[in-house]
């Protein structure tokens, strides 16, 4: 926004100074303190000083001078000076008929007007109008206003508008060729402006040629209206254009500025008379003003104790907090509550479309006060944890489980390419369809967003195994996303916490290589490794206070028969297996890699509300021993034997091999004893002789001895 300090001089006191000295004037400082960032100053002897203010996307009260002079007298507290403004608008209506058949224009407002064969601008006025005498006067006029009070307007040729005004919806793409010259097209949804043959105006953003005010236009109509600040953005965005009135609208303008905005447009378009010896004046000849319905009685309280505490001023007065919140345009209610002050304060006309809660009087109050005047050093903090969300209460429960099982957690992308869309759809026709395409994506590997997150788990195993990484495992809480099945309805309902329209939250894990890279040995056979990776899903699982079992599936990126579903008693919650030999091809990785994928939000749904038994995440040490098993005893009942014995420490038992020889009457069964403590780490000479105590019970009471 461009500040004309001379205009700006015009509503209430600044201290004056030289235009040379301007830039460098306290006022820059104080509007910069405010939060009116100024970027750049302009100094000229026709002008003056001009400010160029950086402002914020949700205060549009700050786009015009009335809302600069407002945020300065809170701080100077300071009397703002108004200018003159018509008495009343014409009693009479316009001479067209008005219909308004769209709520995303809550109040319009056409104002009929005669105008003079010549009517010169105002001195006053020409000052701070861009090149005057390149538009019609009644085009500067309407630019001026705005500058001075942000309510945007439109001047027609009244005799170019055939029969009425409709402000509706399109129904359909329009073409129209706007005041620039240039062709547009106005999306469907669009809120526009008509008379009974064609398109006159895109609300918000620009008018069209065929209705434009030109030098030999003797009758306007003038529009001024408050439209959706969102519907403006989206087609502004759409037609690819910004203009002064979309900048307004797209933030708020007032709702109570339009009889404001057009008194004054009177005043200056039939004062120009008074001012100008000889010329003549334009003349209101009637309004026509249509409101939807009321806007908003909205009050918001706050106490005094908070304001102090929030920014840290114990000794911040009532009376100036009164002060500089009236100067602001709120309404203030003072009563005691206990040993507190309450504020119920009215909020102004201009703050309906951002200020909703305390915090917003908080920073208006800081703002105006100044931040300088606060401590530096932070205030008490109030150390009550907020609650967990469902993602967080699963990530407790599970952490242990899965860092103990020697994953590590990873981040990454939410998106992929189009060449992996296709390698997906190539295994399962038809997901192509299921996926979110981005329509202005920056780079072509980031056009998709991912509906499942096993390329990204494949291809980041694959560029560990090449750096050397002998075991990599990896999981990752994400977001994956997929058009669903029915579109989304809009109306109200109940959900779940993790119900979302087009994504979902799940967590994953992704293994390659050698299940631990402490092993001596070689690798582990597919099912071993199978059963390995599965008993990490089963901790999982009993961490949630579940029973855990599996179940058929036929997910199309896993091996066809190297897969099952995962089980949270009788719920399916989930899938693990072997990644489809074209997954992992793809993606250049040499090994058999396995993936595990859970649903969070039928987790959350399913997890028990006790707590289960804690799982440590401390490391374990195993112990491989060989035993000599009589060839008619079965190795599962030696299994049970050890997993009996009941020795302290001692997490699980599993067999790993099984080998006879051709000349041997026997079996030799080795077997993983692991040992896992969760209050420390155990150490060498304790898992010694807890095995020693294992092998003398084999010995003494089985008659089982260990092959030497």
């Amino acid at each position: 926004m461009k500040l004309h300090v001379r205009l700006l001089e015009k509503w209430m006191e600044i201290p004056e100074c030289a235009p040379e000295a301007a830039a460098r004037s306290q006022l820059r400082h104080t509007l910069d303190d405010i939060g009116l960032e100024v970027k750049s100053v302009e100094v000229t002897p026709e002008k003056g000083v001009v400010f160029t203010i950086e402002t914020l996307a949700n205060r549009g009260d700050h786009l015009y001078v009335l809302g600069v002079a407002r945020e300065l007298a809170a701080r100077t507290l300071a009397q703002i000076k108004l200018p003159t403004l018509a008495a009343k608008l014409s009693d009479r209506k316009a001479s067209i008929p008005v219909r308004r058949i769209t709520e995303k224009c809550p109040r319009y407002a056409l104002l009929e007007m005669s105008l003079p064969a010549e009517m010169p601008l105002r001195n006053d006025v020409a000052a701070f109008v861009d090149e005057p005498g390149k538009h019609p006067s009644i085009v500067d006029i309407l630019n001026y206003v705005q500058m001075e009070f942000g309510q945007p307007m439109h001047a027609f040729d009244a005799d170019k508008i055939d029969g009425e005004i409709i402000i509706d919806l399109a129904t359909k793409t329009e073409e129209i060729e706007a005041l620039d010259g240039k062709t547009y097209k106005v999306p469907e949804g669009s809120i526009l402006i008509r008379d009974r043959k064609k398109v006159v105006a895109v609300a918000g953003v620009i008018g069209c040629a065929n209705s434009m005010v030109t030098a030999s236009t003797r009758k306007v109509y003038v529009e001024a209206a408050v439209f959706d600040p969102t519907s403006v953005r989206i087609t502004a965005r759409a037609m690819g254009i910004g203009t002064d009135a979309s900048h307004a609208f797209e933030r708020g303008v007032d709702p109570e500025g339009i009889h404001i905005a057009l008194k004054r447009l009177v005043t200056l378009a039939e004062g120009s008379a008074g001012s100008i010896p000889g010329a003549e004046s334009a003349h209101a000849l009637g309004v026509t003003y249509l409101e939807a319905n009321v806007p908003e009685k909205r009050k918001v309280n706050v106490t005094l104790n908070h304001l102090r505490r929030e920014l840290n001023m114990p000794r911040l007065e009532e009376v100036e907090i009164v002060a500089r919140l009236k100067h602001l345009g709120y309404s203030v209610e003072a009563t005691t509550v206990g040993k507190d002050r309450d504020f119920s304060l009215s909020i102004p006309s201009w703050r309906l479309w951002d200020c909703r809660s305390r915090e917003d009087i908080v920073e208006d109050v800081a703002r105006s006060v100044s931040l300088n005047r606060m401590r530096t050093e932070l205030p008490a903090l109030d150390y009550d944890a907020p609650a967990k969300n469902p993602i967080e209460t699963v990530f407790q429960r599970v952490r242990a489980a899965v860092l103990g099982n020697g994953f590590f957690e990873v981040i990454t992308k939410g998106f992929y390419s189009a060449a992996d869309v296709a390698l997906l759809e190539s295994l399962h026709r038809g997901v192509s369809a299921q996926h979110i395409a981005l329509k202005n994506s920056l780079e072509q590997s980031n056009s998709h967003m991912k509906a499942t997150n096993i390329l990204h788990a494949t291809k980041l195993l694959a560029i560990n195994r090449k750096r050397g990484v002998r075991a990599p495992k990896v999981f990752e809480f994400c977001r994956i996303f997929s058009k669903p099945a029915e579109l989304p309805s809009d109306e109200p309902k109940e959900r779940d916490a993790l119900d979302y329209n087009y994504e979902r939250d799940v967590l994953c894990l992704a293994s390659a290589g050698r299940w631990s890279d402490v092993e001596w040995r070689k690798g582990e056979s597919l099912e071993e490794y199978a059963r390995l990776f599965k008993g990490a899903i089963a901790a999982i699982v009993k961490s949630l206070g579940c029973e855990f079992s599996v179940g058929k599936s036929e997910n199309k990126f896993l091996h066809p028969g190297m897969q099952a579903s995962i089980k949270m008693g009788r719920s399916v919650v989930g899938y693990f297996g072997v990644i489809h030999p074209t997954i992992r091809e793809a993606c250049d990785l040499k090994d058999d890699a396995f993936y595990a994928e859970f649903d969070l939000r039928l987790v959350y749904k399913l997890m028990s509300q006790v707590e289960a038994p804690a799982v440590s995440d401390l490391p374990p040490i195993s112990r491989d021993l060989t035993l000599k098993i009589d060839l008619k005893e079965q190795a599962g009942r030696v299994l049970r034997i050890l997993n009996e014995l009941n020795l302290d420490s001692v997490t699980e038992a599993s067999i790993i091999d099984d080998f006879r020889k051709q000349e041997e009457g026997f079996r030799r069964v080795t077997y993983r004893v692991t040992f896992q403590r969760a209050d420390r780490t155990l150490k060498h000479e304790e898992v010694d002789a807890a095995m020693a105590t294992l092998l003398d019970t084999l010995k003494s009471k089985h008659s089982i001895e260990m092959m030497m």
